[in-house]
């Protein structure tokens, strides 16, 4: 069986909620305070749904993970440092995992196959992610897919500093 993404819907709202929830717990375990308690909630995860930017991973029918996507975000136009590109690049954002499903490469299927397969049906040139600081997991897997960190970025909702990467695609 492989991977497979689709656009999430309502009827896998509680599994999803559930992901970020453990998520969000192995996060602080691991001293990255990215998210913080509550974020996102079970109201940004519906609007996610109905906006048809949340996505799922499936991995022998079962949902594995979840990211969202958007051809533009705001905290990208000011950055310190210089994107690889202008514009047209689609923002990958809340990768999580299902703890039980840890370790069989989930995110990396997002990152190397699912986020550069919408990118190219959008016609978009360049994938980018920001991370926190801490978050040692997402930092060595965008390195390891040909990311390249391109300066810092700050998130407009809590005014927090991420760091920015891009891959040309």
């Amino acid at each position: 069986m492989e991977f497979e993404y689709k656009k999430a819907d309502i009827s896998s709202l509680e599994k999803i909620l559930q992901i970020y929830t453990d998520a969000q717990a192995f996060m602080e375990q691991n001293g990255n305070p990215q998210w913080g308690k509550g974020f996102p909630d079970k109201n940004d995860i519906l609007g996610g749904i109905l906006g048809g930017i949340l996505y799922t991973v499936n991995y022998n029918n079962e949902i594995v993970a979840v990211f969202s996507v958007v051809n533009y975000d705001s905290n990208y136009d000011i950055i310190h440092g210089k994107w690889l590109t202008e514009n047209n690049y689609l923002a990958v954002h809340r990768v999580a995992v299902d703890k039980n499903a840890r370790g069989i490469g989930a995110a990396k299927y997002i990152v190397q196959c699912a986020a550069p397969s919408i990118a190219k049906a959008r016609q978009r040139a360049s994938l980018r992610f920001d991370t926190h600081e801490k978050n040692t997991q997402m930092k060595g897997l965008l390195s390891s897919c040909g990311f390249t960190h391109c300066g810092t970025v700050f998130i407009s909702r809590d005014g927090t500093s991420r760091l920015a990467y891009e891959k040309l695609l």
